[in-house]
C-alpha cells in the first residue's frame, strides 16, 4: 500500500494520549503527545476536567499534524465507557462529567429495582449490573436542574468528536455500556429514557465505527483531516485489534479495569448469563461480546501508590517473582478495593477479617494481587465455558498488563491455555484499524487483523508450574 498516516486520540482514566499510525508494509506507532488525566473534586463531585482534557487534546493533534511527514487523513478518538457530558442548548457542557467513581449512585440500584427489576433490565439491554452504569447515574440525577436544561448526552470520546466537528452523535459500543440502550435494536430503550426522565432527542440512533463525521472544524489547522467514529468503548477498540485466527477464543483486555470475554453473533440473555455477571457489550462490527467487568490493574497501581511509587512495574514483576504463590487471596471485586484512600490500607483490612493475617513486605502484596486476579480470570474462564458449552483454545491478553511477563504466566497456568500476549497498544490499534478501513484501505477486518498480525509481535506462554 502507499504509506498513509491516521490519528488516534486514545482517552484512558489515566492519561490521554495522541497516538499516529503510519500505515506502510507495516504499521508504525507513534506516541506523540501524552497528557496525565485524573479525577478531581469539582463542585461537590468527582468529576473530569473538560477544560483541562480538551486543551491537552487540541495541543496534542495541532503537535502531530505539524510534525508528521505524512498528510494525516483522518482522526478517532477512543475513551473509557459509562461516563457523560451534558451538552446544554448553546452546545457547551453544562458541567464538568461525574466520573464512575463519584458516590451518586449510592442507592439507585435499590430504586431502580422499583422501576424495573434487574432481570428485565438485563433482558432488555443485554448489559448486566455495576452501580457505575449510566443508568445508574442518570437515575440519581432524575428532575434535577442540570438534566432540564439538557439539550444533548454524548459519552466521552462522543464529546470529543463532536469538538472536532460540530456534529452530535452517539457511537454504538460506547452507547451500550450505559444500560440504557434495547440489545434487539440497538438504540436507546425508550422505556429506559422514560423512566429516567431522559428526551429521546437528547440521543442519536447509535452510528456503528467506520462512520465518517466529515472535516475538522479547523480545516487549516488540521490538515483537512477527516473525523472518523470508531470503537468509541477503548475495549471494543482494543479486541479489533486482536489478531486472532479463529474465534474460539477467550481474550481479557488489561488495564485499570480487565475486561474478559468472547465474541458472538448474539446477545446471550439466558438466565444463566445473568447469573454468571455476563454483560453483552458490542464489537466495532455490531456483532457482540459477551463480557465480564474484572477488577484489573487498579490494585497494583494503587499499591504502588501507597508505597510511595518507588516500585516501577519491571521492579514489580521482580518482587513477584521472588516470592511464594500467596496463601490467601482477596475478591477483587469487593467493594472495599473500588476506591480507597490507601490501597494497602484496603488488603491489611479485608485481610484480617477473612483470614486474620497481615502481609509482611511490598512483594507479599504484589503476589496477592496478582494471584487474586489470576484466580479471578480462572473462575471467570470456566464460567463462559458453562455457558456456551465447550472449552476455549486459547486466550489472547492485551493491553497494559501483556508486558507483565509473570501475570501471563501466572494467567497460562491458572487457566490451563496457551495465552497469547499482545498487542499492548490494544485500543490505540483497534482505533486505527477502524479509520484504515472506513478510508477503503482494507477491505475488511480480517484483512486488517492480517495485516496487524504481521506488524506487531505476539508471545505465546504455554501452562507451566510457575513459582
Amino acid at each position: 500500500m502507499q504509506p498513509f498516516s491516521c490519528l488516534a486520540i486514545d482517552m484512558g482514566a489515566g492519561s490521554i494520549r495522541i497516538v499516529q499510525g503510519i500505515f506502510s508494509e507495516t504499521l508504525i506507532m507513534k506516541e506523540v503527545y501524552r497528557f496525565e488525566n485524573q479525577i478531581e473534586r469539582i463542585d461537590g463531585a468527582d468529576r473530569w476536567n473538560l477544560k483541562r482534557i480538551t486543551e491537552g487534546i487540541l495541543y496534542g493533534l495541532t503537535k502531530a499534524i505539524a510534525e508528521s511527514d505524512l498528510p494525516v487523513e483522518s482522526i478517532g478518538v477512543d475513551s473509557w465507557g459509562v461516563d457523560f457530558v451534558l451538552l446544554g442548548e448553546d452546545g457547551i457542557p453544562l458541567e464538568n462529567a461525574v466520573s464512575y467513581r463519584d458516590n451518586r449512585t449510592t442507592g439507585m440500584k435499590e430504586k431502580w429495582d422499583t422501576i424495573m427489576s434487574e432481570k428485565a433490565t438485563f433482558r432488555a439491554t443485554g448489559i448486566n449490573y455495576n452501580i457505575f452504569n449510566s443508568l445508574y447515574q442518570f437515575l440519581s440525577l432524575k428532575g434535577s436542574a442540570v438534566l432540564t436544561k439538557t439539550w444533548r448526552v454524548l459519552f466521552m470520546s462522543d464529546y470529543i468528536n463532536y469538538l472536532l466537528t460540530g456534529r452530535a452523535v452517539n457511537e454504538l459500543t460506547l452507547s451500550c455500556t450505559s444500560q440504557m440502550m434495547n440489545s434487539s435494536e440497538k438504540d436507546f430503550d425508550p422505556e429506559i429514557l422514560d423512566s429516567l426522565g431522559l428526551d429521546r432527542a437528547s440521543f442519536s440512533r447509535p452510528v456503528i465505527p467506520g462512520y465518517k463525521l466529515g472535516l475538522t472544524n479547523n480545516t487549516e489547522q488540521f490538515n483537512r483531516a477527516e473525523v472518523i467514529v470508531v470503537g468509541g468503548h477503548d475495549t471494543a477498540s482494543a479486541v479489533a485489534s486482536i489478531p486472532f485466527t479463529n474465534e474460539n477464543f477467550l481474550f481479557i483486555s488489561t488495564g485499570t479495569w480487565c475486561i474478559m470475554g468472547m465474541l458472538s453473533e448474539k446477545s446471550l440473555v439466558s438466565e444463566e448469563a445473568y447469573r454468571l455477571g455476563i454483560t453483552n457489550e458490542m464489537t466495532v462490527d455490531g456483532k457482540f461480546r459477551p463480557s465480564k467487568n474484572l477488577m484489573g490493574l487498579w490494585l497494583v497501581q494503587q499499591l504502588r501508590e501507597a508505597f510511595g511509587g518507588i516500585h516501577s512495574y519491571s521492579d514489580i514483576d521482580q518482587l513477584v517473582e521472588k516470592e511464594n504463590p500467596s496463601m490467601y487471596l482477596i475478591d477483587p471485586a469487593d467493594e472495599i478495593f473500588y476506591h480507597p484512600q490507601n490501597m494497602e490500607a484496603a488488603f491489611d483490612q479485608y485481610l484480617d477479617i477473612a483470614h486474620q493475617v497481615k502481609l509482611r513486605n511490598a512483594g507479599e502484596y504484589y503476589r496477592c494481587a496478582y494471584d487474586s486476579l489470576v484466580a479471578s480470570f480462572k473462575k471467570s474462564l470456566h464460567d463462559f465455558e458453562q455457558l456456551r458449552g465447550k472449552p476455549f483454545e486459547c486466550v489472547h491478553l492485551t493491553g497494559g498488563g501483556s508486558q507483565s511477563e509473570i501475570l501471563c504466566r501466572l494467567t497460562a497456568n491458572a487457566v490451563n491455555l496457551p495465552v497469547i500476549a499482545g498487542p499492548v497498544e490494544g485500543a490505540a490499534i483497534g482505533n486505527l484499524l477502524v479509520q484504515a478501513c472506513s478510508l477503503g484501505h482494507f477491505t475488511s477486518f480480517a484483512e486488517g487483523r492480517e495485516y496487524i498480525r504481521k506488524s506487531f509481535n505476539t508471545v505465546v506462554y504455554k501452562p507451566e508450574m510457575v513459582g
